[in-house]
């Protein structure tokens, strides 16, 4: 590997910051969908993602993902590196939060947990942070630790290892021009997250005469002012969508295809002097995270099958109360789920059972838009509806891990097919036998449905942080060592921890009776997105690694 950047390369590069075109500063932490490339002081190189001739670790994030921003940053605090070129797919950072625009858009987690360790927010106006105030957090991250050289509307199509070399090769398109890019790199970093490729309809639209637009692809050139609207779902989005736009509508009806916990938000303090205190005392942001933390964590005990079925039927007592405290009386029955509480992706209440006495609102539960035609929707149960604008809140293609990026080893096998006929095997949620140096941020198995991803990602980090140190100091003492030095988790530690998993699964509540939630594959009825463990545990085991379950060669 020659870690040399040819000038070509390097006109590209200071061409596109110094016009503005492409690029702009990045705070390394803020974490854009992108990929990025991190350069190491001479000799040695290290790149994130997708542009640059060899480097010795290269991230990729796609638009999902903000945990690029935390690899940015840690990766150039912790490893001393002095340079990050970023490529990210669409035009901005932000990830999710960039792509995710549509009205009533917010966290349900409060700030002061999601958000970095290393940055936290002093200017919040609440801590149900919306998404426009999550944006100006990233771009205020962005802009205190001053990282550069991101280069937007790249995309990575494929990426290909070889233990000849001991390199990945990866393609990438740059989307503004439809050239393809070539780039290898010592370290693969991947940073694409499960939440990124929307669910196609279950419908054909093409006969429709109105317009039709996914939660996560707000069309804002689309009004729903004075429109029929139908919203499809009622997750998280519709349940924040419902409320922001019913008095803007002509009228609004909501097609429930199963049914939701839509809960009272957790006691968490807000308010002014909550926020005047968090801003300006110092050590009170600090203190409000670690409460917040705490409470998550007493919150997962609920999720045990035996030991959380007091926290459940407190849960689902007070659900019941709730609904009937703030919810219209002709819903009552339809509102309260039909499964075990915290089965589900719990959704926490920001005015949508208010919004169900707006007499513009219909809700129509447990049935689905089955066709399309004209100004007319049919559902499954022959109700016909009037619609100008149909929104769909129908979720992701969770269990299509990495769709539609290939990602293949030196034997050839891709890894989205390995994951699928192998229930998701991974390592820690971050590696994945038989894809030396090939690091993955909120893999498999990581999710929490009680706490924050960003710590979840930033102990992913850490870990691999410590993986990588001996292949960068190889390639410190020869940078064009051929075959290059890897590390890959072994198959029997991976086996051995994916079978700690499944049979700490099998006590949780996710799993019952097969699944309900996205949660769950429904072919095979595992969970394959969750952590079966606390958040503490998560930290512990990603801090303190048995380095016997890894295997270094050419080191």
């Amino acid at each position: 590997m020659s870690p040399q950047i040819s000038a070509q390369d390097n006109k590209e590069h200071y061409t596109a910051l110094n016009a503005n075109a492409d690029w702009v500063p990045l705070c390394g932490k803020c974490g854009a969908a992108c990929c990025v490339l991190l350069r190491l002081p001479n000799p040695s190189v290290v790149m994130m993602v997708t542009q640059a001739v060899s480097f010795s670790v290269l991230v990729y994030q796609d638009w999902v993902s903000i945990h690029f921003i935390t690899s940015n940053i840690q990766i150039a605090r912790r490893l001393g590196l002095t340079d990050v070129l970023c490529y990210e797919k669409s035009g901005d950072i932000g990830g999710t939060w960039n792509h995710n625009q549509y009205p009533g858009a917010a966290c349900d987690i409060p700030m002061s947990l999601y958000s970095f360790s290393f940055a936290h927010p002093h200017k919040l106006t609440t801590q149900w942070a919306g998404q426009q105030e999550i944006m100006r957090y990233l771009h205020e991250v962005q802009e205190k630790f001053q990282v550069h050289n991101i280069c937007f509307h790249h995309e990575a199509k494929q990426m290909l290892f070889s233990r000849d070399t001991g390199l990945w090769t990866l393609e990438l398109k740059e989307l503004k021009t439809g050239r393809t890019k070539t780039r290898t790199c010592n370290i693969l970093i991947s940073c694409v997250g499960g939440l990124s490729i929307p669910n196609d309809p279950t419908f054909d639209t093409k006969d429709f005469n109105g317009d039709v637009m996914h939660s996560a692809q707000w069309n804002h050139d689309v009004s729903v002012v004075d429109k029929d609207v139908v919203v499809v779902g009622n997750g998280c989005s519709a349940a924040q969508i419902v409320p922001e736009i019913a008095d803007k509508v002509k009228s609004l009806t909501q097609i429930a295809r199963s049914r939701q916990s839509i809960l009272r938000r957790p006691p968490v303090p807000d308010g002014g002097w909550m926020v005047f205190m968090q801003n300006y005392i110092p050590g009170m942001s600090y203190l409000f995270r670690f409460l917040i933390f705490l409470l998550g964590e007493y919150d997962f005990k609920g999720m045990d099958l035996i030991r959380g079925q007091k926290l459940r039927q407190w849960v689902s007592k007070d659900l019941t109360s709730y609904i009937r405290e703030v919810a219209p009386k002709k819903y009552w029955d339809v509102l309260e789920p039909n499964f075990e509480v915290m089965a589900k992706r719990r959704v926490f209440d920001a005015g949508y059972y208010k919004a169900l006495h707006n007499p513009k609102v219909d809700l129509i539960s447990d049935d689905a838009l089955e066709t399309v035609k004209g100004d007319t929707v049919t559902t499954r149960e022959g109700r016909k509806l009037k619609a100008d604008v149909i929104v769909l809140c129908t979720g992701f293609k969770i269990q299509e891990f990495l769709f539609p990026l290939k990602i293949a080893n030196d034997k050839g096998e891709d890894l989205a097919t390995v994951l699928g006929s192998s229930n998701a095997s991974n390592y820690l949620g971050t590696l994945v036998a038989g894809f030396p140096n090939y690091f993955w941020i909120m893999g498999p198995n990581t999710a929490t449905g009680h706490s924050s991803v960003i710590f979840t990602s930033e102990c992913q980090i850490g870990m691999m942080i410590k993986l990588i140190k001996p292949i960068l100091k190889k390639l410190e003492q020869n940078r064009d060592a051929s075959p290059g030095p890897i590390v890959e988790v072994s198959k029997q530690a991976q086996d051995a921890y994916m079978g700690k998993v499944r049979a700490e699964m099998k006590k949780k509540v996710w799993e019952k009776d097969g699944g309900v939630s996205w949660y769950v594959n429904k072919g095979t009825g595992l969970c394959t997105a969750l952590y079966p463990w606390s958040q503490v545990h998560f930290w512990r085991s990603s801090a303190w690694l048995s380095m016997k379950d890894f295997i270094y060669s050419n080191c």
